[in-house]
């Protein structure tokens, strides 16, 4: 059955009473006159004079665009298998906000969102308490060129997920692939300190640590492999990048002996409101790692002889 009133120009069907400019009784169980009950909207669709869209009510919130209700069925979102991290889904590119389940197996399941540059994964996960949340990033690739902090060279980054920090690999040009080194941003507008604590593994071990890093806002820095008890101060001199200066974040050179080292990196600001905490994991191969990043190696800006991994776990307690 259609209904058309015009006076108010709503369209009804399988009802002679629409609640709205467009309105669907799926099962023909409506009343001619007044409001349909919980019950019987339970199988309704309805779009109002103001575009709201309502699946399950006759009456969606204003300030929704689809409001949808049920006390027994839940929402599918579309099952696409991811087979990276940037994959585009067809012809056009994706739209940033794009939401979708992964059912691959590259990448973990579960649902993704694109960030306008790649796919983040929707990740919570929490103790029986509920008192943290973790968030994950990791990129895998070769050696870029970039101009960053007015030093040409050749790096892989990664930021935080809340954005706040940023991690790369880092040779100058013309230096070394074994003697790649790993750096540290403050993304914000003001320097930040961390407590900071960097391991790295290979045939032995080490690391360095810091109870006060102080980082510039804005500039790739490092320790350049100083433990202190005290403040380490990143914003002058050479723990800054600079034209001139190459910072290192832990031991320099992420190397040892010609092969790679993995490395196990942890910090947190020294803010006592501040309830983030991050970890790192990085490892870099190449399969000439004598060579060295310049025109030549990295043609149209790319390492392809070089492959780098880093992943952030960042921790937020509630």
């Amino acid at each position: 059955m259609l209904t058309s009133t015009l006076s108010f120009a709503q369209i009804g069907i399988n009802t002679s009473n629409p609640q709205g400019s467009f309105h669907v009784d799926g099962a023909k169980d409506n009343p001619p006159i007044g409001e349909p009950s919980v019950a019987q909207q339970a199988n309704d669709f309805v779009i109002t004079a103001n575009g709201n869209t309502g699946i399950g009510t006759t009456t969606p919130e204003s300030s929704a665009i689809l409001d949808v209700h049920s006390s027994d069925k839940g929402i599918l979102g579309p099952r696409i298998s991811l087979h990276s991290l940037t994959m585009q889904l067809g012809s056009s590119p994706n739209a940033t906000g794009l939401l979708i389940y992964n059912t691959g197996a590259t990448l973990t399941p579960g649902y993704y969102f694109w960030n306008g540059t790649e796919w983040k994964c929707l990740t919570t996960s929490s103790n029986s308490g509920n008192t943290s949340h973790s968030e994950s990033t990791s990129v895998l690739g070769p050696l870029t060129a970039t101009m960053d902090n007015g030093r040409m060279g050749y790096a892989l980054s990664v930021t935080t997920p809340d954005g706040k920090f940023s991690v790369r690999t880092f040779i100058p040009s013309r230096g070394s692939f074994a003697d790649v080194n790993l750096q540290i941003r403050n993304n914000s507008s003001s320097t930040v300190e961390i407590i900071s604590n960097e391991h790295y593994l290979w045939a032995g071990a080490g690391g360095y640590m810091q109870n006060q890093l102080r980082l510039p806002p804005g500039a790739w820095a490092g320790d350049n492999s100083t433990s202190s008890a005290g403040l380490v101060d990143a914003t002058t001199g050479d723990l800054i990048q600079t034209p001139s200066n190459n910072p290192h974040w832990g031991d320099a050179g992420t190397y040892a002996g010609g092969m790679p080292e993995q490395r196990l990196y942890s910090w947190m600001t020294s803010d006592g409101n501040d309830k983030t905490f991050y970890k790192l994991y990085y490892m870099m191969g190449s399969t000439s790692p004598t060579g060295v990043g310049d025109a030549t190696t990295c043609l149209e800006g790319t390492c392809s002889t070089t492959k780098a991994f880093m992943s952030i776990d960042q921790i937020t307690t509630l």
